[in-house]
């Protein structure tokens, strides 16, 4: 049976694992990612998921408000442990009504947690999600912090 979005987000036990994309996707592969800010955990050639369900939704966005922001001076922030705030984000162009995609899979043996007791989890193989759930950035807003 098919969770609710509140067993979702209480993810009891660990037992899934979540994925945000601007794309609707049928499928995950590795890829090889940076980062801005040479965080050795953040780069890797590996689908990166989390298993706090809104530690997600910031990529589910994220990509779209880089390029309404493109002339501007913008940065991101994105922790990946518990905090109530996802994503922090500096002179940046929102449109409330932007949409994305969360990707729901089952945590496996495979998955390495990494940093170690982070939410931040790494897969290197083709993964299939169970199934997408569409998000709406006005729905999840509070767990943004926008400063001028």
């Amino acid at each position: 049976m098919k969770p609710t979005i509140e067993e979702l987000i209480q993810n009891k036990n660990n037992k899934y694992v979540f994925h945000g994309s601007i794309k609707k996707l049928s499928y995950l592969e590795p890829r090889q990612t940076k980062d801005s800010n040479g965080e050795i955990s953040n780069i890797d050639d590996a689908i990166f998921l989390s298993s706090d369900f809104f530690g997600a939704i910031p990529y589910s966005f994220k990509e779209n408000i880089k390029e309404n922001s493109k002339n501007l001076d913008w940065s991101f922030n994105i922790p990946y442990n518990n905090n109530e705030i996802k994503m922090t984000m500096k002179n940046v162009i929102i449109d409330e009504n932007l949409k994305g995609y969360i990707y729901v899979f089952e945590k496996t043996k495979d998955m390495k947690n990494e940093p170690l007791g982070s939410t931040q989890w790494k897969c290197y193989h083709k993964l299939i999600p169970l199934y997408s759930i569409k998000v709406c950035y006005k729905d999840y807003s509070k767990y943004f912090k926008v400063i001028k």
